[in-house]
C-alpha cells in the first residue's frame, strides 16, 4: 500500500476520526479516511510510537467494520512487523477465516493462543475455527475448556450448546441437561417481570415482537421474511427488534417491512428489557436460540407476558422465562416435550417457508443422463460434516462405482483447503479423484452449481434447512437421515413430508445408504424427479406465506387466549 506520506501527527488525527466514523456507524466517512495515504501511515506510526497500538487496533476493528477486510488484514501484518500481538494474530486469524483461508485462520490462532494459553477467549476462538474446519471433537474440548474459565460468560457458554449439535454422536438427554445448566448459571438471579400492563382483550390486534441478530443476509432472515410478508397487519402489529451490528441490504428490507424497527444493538439487556416493555408487546419472539449475538437475557427478564422462541436454533434454550417453542408435529414430536423447557407449540402443516429466489437459474438436465456417472452433492456448512456423516458418504460412493461428490466448503478454492476436506474420504478408501471440492460461489453461481448435482446429500446428525430447499427448488433430490430423536435430525423429513417425498428419508444410517444407491441406480426416475420437482414445490404449501402466517397467527392467537383467561382468572 502507497501513497502520498503525511505527517505522523494529521495521519492519527485522520485515523481516529475514521474510527470514530466507523463506531457511529457513519460508513461513508469512514471508508474516505481509513484509506489511502492516511493508512499508508499506519507503519511509520507505529515505528515512530509504539505507545500508538491502541489506535491502530481501533483502526483495525473499523476496517473490519466496514467490510475492508483487506486492509485491515495489511494493518495487521504491518503491527506484526514490528511486534508481537496476540489480540492482533486472533483478528488476522479470523479475517482469514472471514475470506476462505480455513487454515491459515487456525495457525494465526494458534500463535495467539501460544502468545497468552490462559485466554479464554482466545481459546473459545480457536475452537469455533477448528470447528469450522470440521475438528469437531477438538473444538468442543477447547470450547469447554474456555467456558469453565469464564463460567460467568453466557456468550461462550451459548456457543459452546449450539456446537454441541455438530457432534456425530450426539443424544438428546446430556443436550438437555446442558440447557439447563447455561439458564441456572447465567439466569437464575435476573429479576423477572410478572405484572403486565397489556389489555387481556383475547380478540383485539395482537402487538407482537421479533428478536433476532439475523435480520440481515442470513438463512433465518431468509425464510423469516416469508411469514413477516404473509402476516395480516389487521390482526397483528409487527415490532422488529434488531441485533445487527452490521446492517445490510436485507436489514434495510426487512426494516421497511416491519410496523415499528428497533435496532438494539449497543444497548444493554436492561435498556433493551425497558425499550420492549414501552410498546407493550403481547408476544415476544425469539428468533436466534443459542446462536451467535443472541439476546437471551432480554428474554430473561420476560419483557412480555407471552415469550416465544422460534426457527433459528434446533432446541431447546433451558430458560423457564420461554413459554413456547414454534415447531412441528414431524420436526419435535409429542414425546421429545421432555427435552424442552418450552410447552411444544405444533404448526400442524409445518414449522418452515420457504421462498424461492427470483434469481435461481432454470433447473439443467440430469448431468448423469450425459455422463453416465451420478454425482452425489452437498453444499451444507462444513462443520456439519463430522466422522459420521464422512462414514455414510463413503459408504455410498463405495457402493455407487464411478460416482463422486461434490462438496461446497468456504475457502474450497485454496489447494490446501481442497486437500484437507478430501483426506477422511480417502481414509475411508475412496481415490481423491472422486471427491471434488469448489469454494463458494455468489447466489446465482451458488444455485446454478446444483445443475452439475443427481443426488443431494444431507448431513447428520444435524440436518440442513436451507441447502435442502434449494436443492429441492433446483430439482435435485435430497437423501436425509432422521436416526437421532431430536428437532435437529427431523428437520429434512419436516420438509420432505410437506412435498409427500418422505421416501427419500431413511430411519437407520444402513436405510440411508440403501435409499442413496438405489436411487442412483434409477436414472430414468432421477430425470423424471428433476423435471417435476419446482413444480411440486412451487404448489405445495411449503412456498404459500399467506397460508403459512394464518397458521403461525392462530397459535399466537391461541396462547394469547390462554393468558387473558387465566388473567382474568387471576383478577378475580
Amino acid at each position: 500500500m502507497s501513497s502520498t506520506v503525511l505527517d505522523i501527527p494529521a495521519a492519527c488525527l485522520d485515523l481516529a476520526r475514521g474510527c470514530e466514523a466507523a463506531e457511529r456507524r457513519d460508513m461513508g466517512t469512514a471508508a474516505a479516511l481509513l484509506s489511502g495515504s492516511c493508512l499508508a501511515m499506519v507503519g511509520p506510526i507505529l515505528a515512530a510510537d509504539p505507545g500508538q497500538s491502541p489506535l491502530i487496533h481501533r483502526v483495525i476493528t473499523a476496517l473490519r467494520s466496514i467490510g475492508s477486510f483487506e486492509q485491515a488484514e495489511w494493518c495487521c501484518r504491518q503491527v506484526l512487523e514490528h511486534h508481537s500481538d496476540a489480540a492482533v494474530y486472533n483478528t488476522l486469524g479470523s479475517i482469514c477465516q472471514y475470506t476462505g483461508r480455513i487454515l491459515e485462520g487456525i495457525e494465526y490462532q494458534r500463535r495467539a493462543l501460544d502468545l497468552c494459553p490462559d485466554s479464554p477467549e482466545l481459546q473459545a476462538n480457536l475452537a469455533r475455527a477448528l470447528l469450522e474446519a470440521g475438528r469437531t471433537d477438538e473444538g468442543i474440548l477447547l470450547l469447554r475448556t474456555a467456558v469453565q474459565r469464564m463460567p460467568n460468560h453466557p456468550a461462550a457458554h451459548s456457543n459452546l450448546l449450539f456446537r454441541l449439535h455438530q457432534q456425530a454422536d450426539i443424544t438428546p438427554e446430556p443436550l438437555f441437561t446442558e440447557h439447563l445448566e447455561w439458564a441456572r448459571r447465567h439466569t437464575s438471579t435476573i429479576p423477572v417481570r410478572t405484572d403486565h400492563p397489556n389489555d387481556p382483550d383475547p380478540d383485539r390486534r395482537l402487538r407482537v415482537g421479533y428478536l433476532s441478530p439475523d435480520f440481515r443476509r442470513n438463512s433465518v432472515a431468509y425464510f423469516f421474511e416469508s411469514l413477516l410478508d404473509g402476516h395480516d397487519l389487521q390482526a397483528v402489529e409487527t415490532f422488529g427488534y434488531a441485533n445487527v451490528e452490521c446492517p445490510d441490504e436485507v436489514t434495510d428490507r426487512l426494516k421497511d417491512k416491519f410496523c415499528r424497527y428497533r435496532s438494539i444493538y449497543g444497548l444493554d439487556d436492561s435498556a433493551a428489557a425497558r425499550l420492549i416493555e414501552d410498546d407493550q408487546i403481547d408476544i415476544l419472539v425469539d428468533l436466534a436460540g443459542h446462536v451467535g449475538d443472541n439476546r437471551l437475557l432480554v428474554m430473561a427478564r420476560r419483557s412480555a407476558p407471552i415469550q416465544v422462541t422460534y426457527l433459528g436454533y434446533p432446541d431447546t434454550t433451558g430458560m423457564r422465562a420461554i413459554d413456547y417453542r414454534l415447531t412441528d408435529p414431524v420436526a419435535d414430536l409429542l414425546r421429545f416435550q421432555c427435552h424442552y423447557t418450552e410447552q411444544l407449540l405444533m404448526l400442524p402443516d409445518g414449522f418452515l417457508c420457504y421462498r424461492p429466489p427470483d434469481f435461481a437459474p432454470d433447473v439443467g438436465p440430469l448431468s448423469a443422463a450425459a455422463t453416465g456417472r451420478i454425482t452425489f452433492g452437498s453444499f451444507n456448512n462444513s462443520a456439519k460434516i463430522n466422522r459420521r456423516t464422512v462414514e455414510l458418504w463413503s459408504a455410498i460412493l463405495a457402493n455407487v462405482p464411478g460416482s463422486s461428490l461434490l462438496l461446497k466448503i468456504k475457502g474450497g478454492d485454496e489447494p490446501s483447503v481442497r486437500e484437507y476436506f478430501a483426506e477422511p474420504f480417502i481414509q475411508q478408501g475412496l481415490s481423491a479423484d472422486r471427491i471434488r471440492i469448489v469454494g463458494w460461489r455468489s447466489p446465482v453461481d451458488h444455485l446454478a452449481s446444483y445443475n452439475q448435482v443427481d443426488i443431494a446429500l444431507d448431513t447428520y446428525p444435524y440436518n440442513g434447512t436451507t441447502t435442502t430447499c434449494e436443492a429441492l427448488w433446483m430439482g435435485v433430490p435430497v437423501i436425509t437421515l432422521s436416526g437421532v430423536d431430536h428437532h435437529l435430525s427431523r428437520v429434512g423429513l419436516s420438509i420432505l413430508t410437506r412435498l409427500k417425498l418422505e421416501f427419500f428419508a431413511a430411519a437407520t444410517p444402513r436405510e440411508y445408504i440403501a435409499k442413496a444407491v438405489s436411487l442412483a441406480q434409477n436414472i430414468d426416475a432421477l430425470a423424471r424427479i428433476r423435471s417435476s420437482m419446482r413444480a411440486r414445490i412451487a404448489v405445495s404449501g411449503l412456498c404459500h406465506a399467506r397460508a403459512f402466517a394464518r397458521q403461525v397467527e392462530g397459535a399466537y392467537r391461541h396462547i394469547w387466549r390462554q393468558w387473558c383467561a387465566g388473567h382474568r382468572h387471576m383478577r378475580l
